[in-house]
């Protein structure tokens, strides 16, 4: 009885080691996650609610009054209309051009290596050394592209100091730095298997058929991931716009990430700051959530 009790015990003892050691191993990355996330999140908010002074913390409590200052001014409201036609450009360039590219590389055969590095090769540039380039290409008295519009008999453009050019002379780098997003559709096509790509050619299932009906809905999955990412990542644009133009000319490429940083860093105003961080936030959710429930609804 002795042994069968001890050994019960030992049983239990085990079963309950085993049940606590996932938990004691996530409970560290776990713990940092939720302390470098989303207790930022809750102190971003924390101190939108005041008029918040960071020497004598947090300052005068005035609720949700900088929400109300922030929606009044037409600086904000201009920012959003700039980051919505950089996440426009961005969907339209930088997301959909890459899967045109992959499909076209997908049909090559002799040239295919040699089109993959030529894609690949300007992804490898730093993000800094590119946008030098790109001003320097963008230049109104010497860039190239000047000179190419003065070869075939354009006239000279101010580009990055045209507000009419701006936006889209800072996503268009994109297209040509896209290598990574092509060679990610290029694999996910070529992961299709060959039975099923024999099998609907057999069916007369060829041209853009195949790409509509058997191509495309293989390589979904990666098509949505890429976009959820675009559109986060556009709507927090900060750095390409801010080391091209900073935000200029005439705040015509201030998105909402550089909304967000002039308050902070130059308004010192950190309690409004923190209120369009909030907001923002807010609108990335609701967005990320839409694309979610859509994609679910066209998979059911």
């Amino acid at each position: 009885m002795n042994r069968l009790l001890h050994a019960g015990m030992n049983a239990g003892g085990y079963s309950l080691r085993r049940k606590l050691a996932p938990w004691l191993l996530l409970a560290p990355p776990i713990l940092l996650t939720a302390w470098l996330k989303y207790y930022l999140i809750l102190k971003a908010f924390y101190m939108s609610l005041f008029d918040y002074d960071p020497i004598h913390a947090p300052g005068p409590f005035v609720g949700f009054d900088n929400y109300a200052r922030m929606f009044s001014t037409q600086y904000y409201w201009d920012a959003w209309n700039n980051t919505f036609v950089f996440l426009f450009l961005t969907l339209i360039m930088t997301f959909l051009i890459p899967i045109l590219q992959a499909l076209f590389l997908n049909e090559l055969i002799r040239w295919r290596h040699v089109f993959t590095t030529l894609y690949i090769v300007p992804a490898l540039i730093p993000s800094a050394v590119n946008m030098v380039i790109w001003k320097w290409i963008w230049h109104p008295d010497y860039g190239v592209a000047n000179r190419i519009l003065l070869f075939f008999g354009g006239q000279p453009q101010a580009w990055l100091s045209d507000p009419s050019f701006t936006k889209f002379c800072i996503i268009f780098p994109g297209v040509l730095g896209g290598g990574l997003s092509v060679l990610l559709y290029l694999s996910a096509i070529q992961g299709i298997s060959s039975d099923i790509v024999e099998s609907s050619q057999l069916d007369g299932c060829v041209g853009w058929k195949r790409i509509r009906y058997i191509i495309l809905p293989n390589i979904r999955f990666l098509i949505f991931i890429q976009l959820v990412m675009a559109v986060i990542m556009t709507m927090q644009l900060l750095d390409t716009p801010y080391m091209y133009t900073s935000g200029g000319p005439g705040g015509a490429s201030t998105t909402m990430g550089i909304y967000i940083y002039n308050t902070f860093q130059q308004d010192f105003n950190y309690g409004r700051g923190s209120a369009a961080s909030i907001v923002l936030l807010f609108v990335i959710a609701m967005m990320s959530a839409i694309q979610m429930k859509m994609d679910r609804s066209r998979r059911d």
